[in-house]
């Protein structure tokens, strides 16, 4: 078969052909009388039934020729046939119409003898010529990023792809239409603006060339909304597009679109009926149904949902009444009383509002499943958020949680001016004091306010992750058609440059194959039982040594090498434990050389301790310090489920959880990072890492 290159050489050619023969492969415009949908529903005999579409099979058999042609909702076979069309047509389609090209047809329904809904072609025409053949199996493809950069060829060869990004328009069409059907009006508010607003986060910053003033794209559109509310807009939404310039990860884009939604005279109480009655809406409009299934996790939509305080959560979960612990030294004996651990909490420094958030999260999130509202949030752990007159130790708020995940957070807006401007005004401090996510003052905003606000209730929702919720997806790129990506360099004949990585560039080594381990394994087992008593100790290395052969795997590498090189990393550990740990490492090499063991696998082992004195330099250094950390990091984050079981670990939980500084926080992120120096994003290296450690969950006591 002929190489992309040389297909697209052909094809020119026959544009080329087309073009002298007085034949136009680009046309202006064709008519069509249905769908491929519709014609699909048509009875057999209808005539004179045109169509369009994109040529995606063609089997010829002799004199009768058959195609399939694709929209984007359907798929319906043609038929041409010598008898019907005459010789110098059906040359024509047989020679100079390929698979990607567009094609008008006209003719007359029937079915095939094996009963396939057929157009009998009387009638075609060339409308759009491919010069770059389809891949065959695109749709088979699990590489995210080719779908990611190339979602054309994602939507044109998946029938999936096509059917989640559906959903999406329709979710969307969906809240859209149940908000203007109660009185809710839609606006568009600045992208661009003077100054960061919306929410805390680290902005997008631009350069105005005519103004000469730096602006910066927006982060949420609260503020402006409520201006809108301010000047008589009783109900706003936006779906707004909106910015924030952090980390990129399966569960976070930097660029996302957001749903806002404020109605004047509301509550938070009224928000959270209405918040029901909109998802629900959506569930049936979109699913058919209230119960849906995400990574196996079978959720309920139906019925009231039930709505849960801190306190109500904490004692039927973990028995404990943060009412009785009013201090923070009172609820941390009552966590220890219980025998509660609190992964990577610094008692010392959190304050009891953060205190009680963690051990919700411990002991009640992660099996909140089906939909529940969680209210009455502490003031101490909502200082921005609107006091309950009633109350003033609780606030004016609610989260929906689904599925462990925080869906929507509402409020009853704040509308003091007097209290918003202190509020602002202490941002303001926290930015000069360093903290580039601060809010800066608006003075504009305080100005509206100070004209007065009606009382409001309103709430965010990231349409991208309720998206991935319905759709059963766990990275986010999946559910946005061009999400960002890294630019790549092209040919002159437009051909992507891929990035290489040869042992030339000393900042990604080349894959490193061993090709002889140097030792009996039978030896290098017993020296690992011998060594390592602490059984912690053996479930890391045993993990480790999966996750390299999951890389050695990844590459096309001796796998034995690899395992072996992860399984005996630690083996001087208990050895050098305490004040030792400059020679990890090096004990261990001596050992090894012992046994003679490849040198390449000593190094690994030495270079993984860089307190010894030895620098990473080869792949096998990377990778060995990169699986040896992540392993510990997945376990951490294993033991946060109610089964403390790594099959219950998604890929999002851990690159989430990565970006969490208080959550393991004894593991070294940028050993993690190393990734990148074997060629693997930290998704990649995290799906290896995770499926390696499952496929030996019960030796590692996981």
């Amino acid at each position: 078969m002929a190489n992309v290159s040389d297909e697209r050489s052909i094809r020119i050619a026959k544009v080329q052909k087309l073009r002298e023969s007085g034949i136009n492969p680009y046309v202006e415009r064709c008519n069509k009388t249905h769908s491929l949908s519709q014609a699909r529903e048509l009875a057999e005999g209808t005539k004179d039934v045109e169509l369009c579409g994109r040529v995606m099979l063609k089997r010829s058999f002799g004199k009768l020729l058959f195609a399939t042609i694709q929209d984007y909702d359907a798929r319906i076979q043609i038929a041409v046939n010598m008898s019907v069309v005459d010789r110098e047509q059906f040359k024509f389609f047989e020679k100079m119409i390929d698979t990607g090209d567009f094609v008008w047809v006209k003719g007359e329904i029937y079915k095939t003898e094996k009963g396939e809904l057929t157009l009998k072609v009387e009638a075609f025409q060339l409308l759009s010529k491919a010069i770059r053949p389809l891949p065959e199996k695109f749709h088979g493809i699990t590489d995210l990023e080719t779908r990611s950069r190339q979602r054309y060829l994602d939507l044109i060869m998946n029938p999936l792809t096509r059917e989640r990004f559906k959903k999406r328009f329709k979710i969307i069409n969906t809240i859209r239409n149940f908000l203007n059907d109660h009185d809710f009006v839609e606006v568009e508010t600045p992208i661009i603006l003077t100054k960061p607003s919306g929410a805390l986060a680290k902005p997008f910053k631009t350069h105005h060339n005519a103004l000469d003033i730096d602006m910066y794209l927006r982060i949420a559109p609260e503020t402006y909304l409520k201006r809108c509310i301010a000047g008589g807009i009783e109900r706003v939404y936006e779906f707004a597009r909106s910015f924030r310039n952090e980390g990129m990860d399966p569960s976070h884009l930097q660029d996302f679109t957001l749903l806002e939604f404020y109605a004047s005279y509301w509550n938070y109480e009224d928000n959270m009926r209405f918040t029901q009655e909109l998802i629900k809406k959506i569930l049936m409009e979109v699913n058919g149904s209230l119960q849906l299934e995400y990574q196996g996790t079978k959720i309920d939509f139906s019925g009231d949902w039930p709505k849960y305080s801190f306190r109500e959560l904490i004692i039927n979960h973990a028995g404990i009444d943060i009412d009785r612990c009013p201090t923070k030294e009172e609820l941390i004996a009552a966590i220890k009383a219980k025998n509660i651990t609190l992964e990577d909490v610094d008692f010392d420094k959190i304050g009891r509002g953060n205190l009680i958030d963690q051990l919700y999260k411990k002991v009640a999130r992660p099996s909140m499943i089906n939909p529940q509202f969680l209210i009455k949030h502490p003031t101490d752990l909502s200082p921005l958020a609107r006091k309950n007159d009633d109350d003033p130790s609780i606030t004016d708020r609610f989260q929906l949680v689904v599925n462990s995940w925080e869906i929507v957070n509402a409020y009853s807006e704040l509308v003091d001016p007097i209290e918003q401007r202190e509020r602002l005004l202490a941002q303001a401090r926290a930015r000069e004091n360093g903290d580039d996510e601060a809010m800066i003052m608006e003075e504009d905003f305080i100005n509206c306010m100070e004209y007065g606000m009606p009382p409001i209730s309103g709430w965010g929702m990231g349409i991208d992750r309720f998206t991935a919720l319905l759709t059963d997806q766990e990275n986010l790129r999946e559910v946005v058609l061009f999400p960002l990506m890294k630019p790549l360099d092209y040919t002159n004949d437009g051909e992507p440059i891929e990035e290489k990585q040869d042992s030339t560039d000393s900042s990604v080594p080349a894959p490193q194959n061993i090709a002889d381990l140097g030792a009996d394994k039978a030896k290098l087992d017993a020296l690992f039982a011998e060594k390592l008593s602490k059984e912690n100790l053996k479930n890391h290395s045993l993990a480790s040594a999966a996750i390299m052969r999951g890389i050695a795997a990844k590459f096309g590498l001796n796998q034995e090498a690899y395992y072996y090189t992860g399984l005996l990393h630690d083996v001087d550990f208990e050895d050098a434990e305490g004040s030792q740990m400059n020679k990890h490492g090096l004990v261990a090499a001596e050992w090894l050389k012992k046994c003679g063991v490849n040198e390449a696998i000593i190094h690994a082992i030495m270079a993984h301790n860089e307190e010894n004195g030895t620098k990473r330099e080869t792949f096998m250094d990377y990778a060995l310090t990169a699986s040896e950390t992540i392993s510990g990091f997945i376990t951490a984050v294993a033991k946060i489920y109610p089964d403390k079981k790594v099959s219950s670990v998604k890929v999002s939980s851990v690159t989430k959880r990565m970006k969490e500084k208080s959550f393991a926080s004894n593991v070294n992120r940028d050993s993690i990072l190393l990734c990148s120096k074997i060629g693997l994003s930290l998704e990649e290296f995290v799906t290896i890492a995770l499926e390696s450690m499952k496929a030996i969950a019960e030796k590692i006591g996981l």
